[in-house]
């Protein structure tokens, strides 16, 4: 028996980092043009975007050149957009077309859900052969559907939440929760072995 409790001790010692850090890279393909004025507006938004969500790849491509405008083409028609024009920018599996203070929360979802669920990356995958990592650790910050996001256009951009919503608890402590969820059963486990081995013991 004090094999099988050996092995079980071990195996929730495996179990833990893939149940705790489980968070996916979030590819972003960004195609804009210098002379786009939105697209000069989206890039700091996006970089403000990456310092909250770290797990994020910004892969851009400035559209000048030909090679670029027919990669942006191609993920037009992969993702079945007709418009023409930038900025056109990619998150995950989600195509966005323009920029728009109204656009910038839904892009954050985007960013969210995709850390979370695994997506199939069709751009990257089929054009580009660019995957994405699904072992990295950490919790995403989580969306909220209400909030305010503004970005600081002075010194190093960022994003400021509207300082009337708060994370709510079981959000903040997430994984030490489930830290100490994980070390509760793994000491029930073992109690209740040693329990079965004492009985078999009389």
């Amino acid at each position: 028996m004090k094999r099988v409790r050996f092995l079980i001790f071990c195996l929730f010692l495996f179990l833990i980092p893939n149940f705790v850090f489980a968070m996916n890279e979030v590819n972003v393909y960004f195609f804009y043009s210098d002379d786009c004025n939105i697209c000069s507006q989206e890039k700091p938004y996006l970089e403000a975007l990456k310092q909250i969500y770290p797990n994020m790849r910004i892969y851009k491509y400035e559209v000048s050149t030909d090679a670029n405008l027919a990669l942006m083409n191609q993920a037009k028609a992969l993702y079945g957009v007709n418009e023409t024009g930038v900025p056109f920018t990619i998150i995950g599996d989600t195509p966005y077309l323009g920029f728009s203070q109204g656009k910038k929360s839904s892009m954050q979802k985007s960013v969210y859900q995709f850390s979370k669920a695994a997506y199939e990356n069709k751009f990257g995958t089929t054009v580009l052969q660019i995957g994405y990592r699904n072992d990295l650790e950490g919790e995403p910050i989580e969306y909220k559907e209400n909030s305010d996001y503004v970005i600081e256009e002075t010194g190093t951009p960022t994003i400021t939440e509207n300082k009337t919503t708060k994370k709510p608890l079981d959000t903040r402590y997430r994984t030490s929760i489930i830290l100490i969820s994980v070390g509760f059963m793994l000491t029930l486990v073992v109690i209740l072995i040693t329990i079965f081995e004492r009985r078999h013991r009389i």
